[in-house]
């Protein structure tokens, strides 16, 4: 018997492939547990004009991603902080980097998508790499400089 995955079964395939099983591993466990729905043409027909719009979802986040990137590659981002000789008091997360960016640039970032090893407490430039996509990441650098403008 042939089905449509709805969601990812170890060692038989992702959700959205079509797939030929025995029937009744399909009817006693499978379809019941709403992991699977039989192959019908309509259904078939249904999955492929489902896939076909990830795909078009896909390709526009990638173009989007794409576009903030070359907006935002290379700019410098300013934070001024309480400083001692070479150090700031505190530091500079990636939460307030993400707000930053929002802010000036009017691009949506998440904090997760900031990749930062630790947060920032020197004070200097830094180069920073924002993941916008899994295949797309742009460098930002982050110019941490003393309050009062010294």
């Amino acid at each position: 018997m042939q089905v449509i995955l709805k969601k990812e079964v170890a060692g038989l395939g992702r959700a959205g492939d079509v797939v030929k099983v025995k029937d009744g591993y399909a009817r006693n466990y499978l379809i019941p547990k709403g992991l699977a729905v039989v192959a019908t043409p309509s259904a078939l027909r249904e999955q492929k004009n489902l896939s076909e719009a990830q795909e078009e979802k896909e390709e526009r986040l990638l173009f989007e991603a794409k576009k903030s990137a070359a907006k935002i590659d290379g700019k410098t981002i300013v934070f001024h902080a309480k400083a001692g000789p070479d150090r700031i008091f505190g530091s500079v997360t990636s939460s307030d980097i993400a707000e930053k960016i929002r802010s000036s640039f009017k691009i949506p970032v998440d904090k997760r998508k900031v990749l930062l090893q630790e947060n920032l407490k020197e004070l200097g430039q830094h180069r920073v790499q924002i993941q916008l996509h899994p295949g797309v990441k742009a460098e930002v650098i982050v110019d941490i400089r003393p309050e009062g403008g010294k």
